[in-house]
């Protein structure tokens, strides 16, 4: 009979450290996944010297070239999200002529006006940051930066965060490194107000932001880089 009743606590115990996991877990729906292993009708292209998908990645290559000077570049996903969401992706630079090493990424985007975006996509064809200030949206900006250098002298990885129209800063760090031939895993997460990014489970900006932005499209978006990205997961959360 001890033994039994035993066997029952130790079974409840367990139970009681996996339910506020399993309450987590459905708390969190999974919305999109994106793997690349087919093709890129789910995207368009906005500037760009060339996007493709090889072995399932999406390469972007926006380094400029004689025949056509584009060195900047976003891809955008046509489907729309929620507010409240938590972005998780990998990316990795393979080469960058003036080792700005960019990797960004736009969130919850949309037309001020109402207007779809991709119905107004031939005004962004050169893919210009410019372009994109004037839109509702955050940008996450994570590329090789001053000021300071790390002890073994490599220059420090710049991440910003900004929030559109009118490209404001809502918070920056100088950290970590932004490195050519490493595969980056990034998590972004909104929830409410607040905002954080982090890289390979480290936080580097977390921040509030008293006029949050409602749901809208997300975009890959580099500058003077080409990189792929991969395992593009996008995930609503309470």
């Amino acid at each position: 009979m001890h033994r039994h009743l035993t066997t029952l606590l130790i079974i409840l115990f367990v139970f009681s450290l996996l339910i506020p996991q399993m309450i987590a877990e459905n708390q969190e729906t999974l919305l999109f996944f994106e793997d690349f292993s087919k093709d890129i009708n789910n995207w368009w292209i906005e500037g760009g010297d060339k996007v493709w998908i090889e072995n399932g990645r999406l390469f972007m290559k926006a380094i400029g070239s004689k025949s056509r000077k584009s060195n900047v570049c976003t891809v955008w996903c046509k489907s729309e999200f929620p507010g409240n969401v938590q972005i998780e992706f990998d990316a990795h630079v393979i080469s960058s002529p003036n080792n700005a090493n960019n990797i960004n990424f736009f969130l919850s985007y949309s037309d001020p006006d109402g207007v779809p975006l991709y119905e107004t996509r031939r005004r962004r064809s050169t893919g210009k940051y410019k372009l994109y200030h004037q839109l509702n949206g955050y940008i996450f900006t994570f590329v090789n930066g001053e000021p300071g250098k790390h002890s073994d002298g490599v220059a420090k990885a710049r991440f910003r965060m900004r929030r559109c129209p009118g490209f404001h800063l809502i918070k920056e760090n100088f950290g970590h490194y932004s490195r050519k031939g490493l595969t980056y895993h990034i998590k972004i997460t909104k929830r409410g107000n607040r905002l954080t990014y982090e890289v390979d489970g480290k936080i580097y900006l977390d921040a509030n932001d008293n006029r949050p932005l409602a749901g809208g499209l997300i975009g890959l978006r580099t500058y003077s880089t080409f990189l792929w990205w991969d395992n593009i997961k996008v995930r609503k959360i309470n």
